[in-house]
């Protein structure tokens, strides 16, 4: 597996980045623990981990991927990624994320770090740096995932704003809460909830997961489209 291709899989691997632009008033989400299965074009390449846990008046969601076959696994190629959060208004917000992916030849980092009470978002990407001004509910690249489960959760439908801090800014994004659909799990099948981000057609990419409405919303698949062409995928293999 090239190593550009594990960093597109890790990027929304974990993830696709959510800030609910309303207040939830559902429960934080569960503690949990998934394992999925890496597919490029639809080939198996690795697999990623994803845990979300409790500590104290925080939270942590962390996702481990790991390249088990071609050039990926060769390298030792392996990426990371940690945000701690809280809850603000019954939504998760990020206090803290850290990316870092290693091989046996490099390594990059990037990361940020939020500060409500100076109003301030500290954005880091390799050696470059960016200070932005606060945005109430903002959240990772990596939260995504708890955010669209604790969005559903409180029965939230149909087009969300999301405030999302990249790599050097805070930017708007859509997305769109659809309806119970079948989802392609391989050799069976199962239902959930589909997912969508709406994007401008020129951007030539195509994001959709689906989320399990039995299972505490967890993701059971999720897919994205390059410019390119080429097609990335997490499929869940098991719960804890």
């Amino acid at each position: 597996m090239p190593i550009p291709t594990l960093q597109r899989t890790a990027r929304f691997a974990a993830a696709i980045v959510i800030a609910a632009a309303l207040p939830l008033a559902a429960a934080p989400v569960a503690p949990f623990s998934a394992t999925y299965e890496v597919r490029r074009n639809g080939d198996v390449l690795g697999e990623a981990t994803l845990q979300l846990a409790a500590t104290g008046n925080e939270w942590q969601v962390t996702t481990q991927t790991r390249g088990t076959r071609g050039l990926a696994a060769a390298a030792g190629a392996r990426v990371n990624e940690s945000s701690r959060f809280r809850y603000l208004d019954g939504a998760p917000e990020t206090i803290e994320y850290r990316y870092v992916q290693r091989t046996s030849f490099n390594s990059r980092e990037r990361g940020a770090v939020v500060d409500a009470g100076s109003g301030r978002i500290a954005l880091r990407n390799r050696d470059n740096r960016h200070d932005v001004p606060y945005v109430r509910g903002v959240v990772d690249r990596q939260l995504v995932t708890v955010a669209l489960m604790q969005a559903v959760a409180a029965g939230r439908s149909g087009v969300q704003t999301l405030q999302v801090a990249d790599r050097h800014e805070v930017e708007a994004q859509t997305w769109v809460i659809g309806g119970v659909e079948d989802v392609p799990m391989g050799a069976r099948a199962e239902r959930g909830l589909r997912v969508e981000r709406r994007r401008d057609p020129s951007e030539g990419r195509h994001t959709v997961l689906w989320l399990d409405q039995d299972q505490g919303h967890l993701p059971l698949r999720i897919e994205q489209r390059e410019d390119d062409g080429e097609r990335i995928e997490m499929r869940l293999l098991r719960r804890g």
